[in-house]
């Protein structure tokens, strides 16, 4: 093909916002943009205009592969200032890796690419179609070009990135699909940087459908914000204080301990835009062990760090699931290796592994494609990553993911449960399918809650309950030189974020469940669309302060702000949107019911449907809440007021699970109602007999 490239105009921006959405259609090379201004502040931005997006376009659901289909990438209110952590970008559309529905979902990835784009003046781009031949994307700011991409089809992400850097520039930020996006990969990443992934979803395989390798900013401009002093005065406030239990990390010892060993350096690294506390380790210079003519290189942060293994024996048992001791060495070039050939490390180190791990216990398989399974062997994982990536032998089907995998082999599926919590995403934060987050009872009963109603898994932007107690509180075996913070603190604490001591409060079973599981949907929404940082915010505990709540010294005459109303402060002083407290709350709860809504109105998602989850609850959690004594389950019939508490406070029906025709029309989505319920019948016609898992099994 020809390249096509268009001058783009622009629109009166606003503060935050530059007020401009790329249009791109990939079947007939067609660019364009709109305001947006419509969907601001209403749906504030990221998570939430994608979804008001995919609402307007979309009356019916389309397959994820289908040229149809979006792939809608969208920027937060404040992404490009110096907000704090707001570097972070929502990536929309409908889920290859969902089950058994390919239901719209979202992922988020770190990194400079959202800000670049901010600054190129972009909020975000829709790109529909799908181009005959590989293509790639390039934004000048307001240039751009629809390109050919053959000499980039193969590459890896990080040779990818290289290539664009050499043609377009070193400043250039490129997001990139590997080669398991390129053969449509259920669980393909997209990348920027190199660590930094859209992990969950799937989408590096609509990327792949859509013959799309590349998207490509440059962006010269600058986002206006509406109290630049006061803004940059609150982050500075507001670091400090996270620095305080949050410190860049000395990484004197670790590099003399390189040095003794095979060598290699490792440094400080932030993992987005505008982070005021780098946290993170980028390593350079590594050895390779399954590869050792090699050195590796790159960002090595969150899941990808247990591929270090997780040695028995410790304060918190794994299952003997971990064990691998691959080490520093075999880890890091592994993080690598799946980072390059773009494969979900979620998916891979949470769910398959532990199922093929399991599944090889029971004497149900013992070799990929002719290599027998060792996971303390880094050959063996080179070798199962590989096969994955390329659709060789088994790996063709591990490719579509292992809830996929399970059921088309035949393989193992009563043990998918202990590893799948549910929509065929592998537990995060559950107390039972995953065994690499330490929870206990009776917390992981606003974990259920939240599975239930989400469409993945709803822990990339919700920590901030389940998280946090494990991280603060005294059931914490791991704290090391931070303050205790003792079961009097913690349930005062309770009480000024929840309304009550009991949400906290490690005896309190069932009661005040429902509660934390609503406020935390709304802040996860908010971490999506400011966007911040979702291992620090909401702002809740701290050490410095004597009852160990966060408050921070606002600047200027803003006198002291508590910590969950710095979310609020950054998005008034950045976009000079004059809401209070109820407003803001109201946008997101606002968002997090269009999506249920659209999640109604395509698939007729009720209460039956995200009771399905529970099953994965119904067993005895990982690891017993050492004040009690005794492993708990889930037992449903104590659980069911709590739900029905949970869908009232969200305004939904108790008895469906479908949002009310009132609580529609006091977000202001009163028109909405009507096309859902529309939705749901003719969803209900067009699956009529079939079962989920024959859903789920169509490719």
């Amino acid at each position: 093909m020809k390249p096509v490239t268009a001058s783009m105009p622009r629109f009166a921006p606003r503060h935050g916002w530059a007020n401009r959405l790329l249009r791109i259609d990939l079947s007939d090379a067609r660019l364009s943009v709109e305001p947006l201004e419509r969907y601001i502040p209403d749906y504030i931005g990221g998570r939430g205009v994608a979804v008001r997006l995919a609402w307007d376009d979309y009356a019916q659901p389309v397959d994820p592969f289908d040229p149809a289909s979006p792939l809608i990438i969208m920027t937060g209110a404040l992404t490009g200032t110096r907000s704090p952590y707001s570097g972070r970008t929502s990536i929309c559309g409908f889920s290859p890796q969902a089950y058994p529905y390919n239901w719209y979902t979202r992922a988020n990835i770190g990194h400079h690419w959202g800000a670049e784009l901010k600054r190129a003046g972009y909020d975000g781009l829709v790109v529909t179609g799908a181009a005959d031949e590989p293509v790639q994307i390039i934004i000048r700011d307001d240039e751009v070009t629809l390109a050919p991409a053959e000499e980039l089809w193969g590459l890896d992400s990080f040779d990818t990135q290289e290539a664009t850097a050499r043609s377009l520039g070193k400043d250039v930020r490129t997001l990139c699909i590997g080669p398991a996006g390129e053969r449509l990969s259920r669980i393909a990443t997209i990348h920027t940087g190199t660590s930094s992934t859209a992990g969950q979803g799937g989408f590096g395989a609509v990327m792949g459908a859509k013959k799309l390798k590349a998207i490509s900013v440059q962006g010269t401009g600058r986002v206006a914000v509406a109290e630049p002093e006061l803004l940059n005065g609150l982050l500075q406030a507001v670091a400090a204080e996270i620095r305080a239990y949050r410190p860049v990390p000395d990484m004197k010892e670790q590099n003399a301990s390189l040095a003794c060993s095979r060598g290699g350096r490792v440094r400080p690294y932030a993992c987005t835009a505008s982070c005021p506390t780098p946290c993170n380790r980028y390593y350079s210079d590594m050895p390779g062990v399954a590869y050792p003519e090699r050195t590796w290189e790159g960002h090595w942060v969150c899941v990808g760090t247990l591929l270090r293994g997780m040695p028995e024996g410790g304060p918190i048992a794994h299952d003997d699931l971990y064990d691998w001791r691959m080490g520093d060495y075999g880890g890091l070039e592994l993080n690598v290796l799946s980072n390059r050939y773009g494969i979900n490390q979620w998916e891979l180190i949470i769910g398959m592994v532990p199922w093929l791990e399991r599944a090889q216990r029971a004497g149900l398989i013992s070799e990929i494609n002719g290599m027998p399974m060792d996971w303390r062997s880094s050959e063996f994982w080179a070798h199962l990553l590989h096969a994955i990536t390329y659709r060789e032998g088994i790996g063709d089907l591990l490719a579509e993911g292992g809830v996929r995998a399970a059921q088309q082999l035949g393989l193992a599926t009563d043990l998918l449960p202990r590893c799948y919590t549910g929509w065929g995403f592998g537990g995060h934060w559950d107390g039972h399918a995953c065994w690499a987050n330490h929870l206990v009872y009776p917390y992981w009963l606003v974990s259920a809650l939240q599975w239930c109603t989400d469409t993945r898994d709803p822990y990339s932007s919700s920590h901030g309950y389940v998280q946090n107690i494990m991280r603060w509180s005294p059931l914490n075996p791991l704290r090391q030189g931070e303050p205790p913070i003792s079961w009097e603190q913690i349930r005062g604490i309770s009480q000024q974020v929840y309304g009550t001591p009991d949400a906290l409060d490690p005896h309190s079973g069932y009661k005040a469940k429902a509660y934390p599981a609503f406020y935390h949907d709304r802040r996860s929404v908010m971490k999506d669309t400011l966007p911040t940082d979702d291992q620090v915010f909401p702002l809740i505990y701290s050490i410095t302060t004597d009852d160990r709540f966060f408050r921070v010294q606002g600047p200027g005459e803003m006198g002291v702000i508590e910590g969950p109303s710095v979310d609020l402060e950054l998005f008034r002083l950045g976009t000079g949107v004059d809401w209070d407290e109820d407003a803001f709350d109201r946008a997101a709860e606002r968002i997090y019911t269009l999506e249920r809504a659209l999640c109604v109105r395509h698939w007729d998602r009720n209460r039956e449907t995200d009771e399905g989850v529970l099953a994965s609850y119904e067993y005895e959690e990982n690891w017993v809440n050492p004040l009690l004594g005794e492993k708990q389950a889930l037992d449903r019939q104590a659980f069911r007021p709590v739900m029905d508490e949970y869908y009232r406070l969200l305004g939904w029906d108790v008895a469906t699970g479908v949002p009310s025709k009132q609580r529609m029309a006091e977000l202001g989505m009163g028109d909405l109602y009507a096309p859902m319920v529309a939705g749901a019948q003719q969803a209900r016609e067009r699956l009529g007999e079939q079962s989920p898992e024959q859903i789920g099994r169509q490719p």
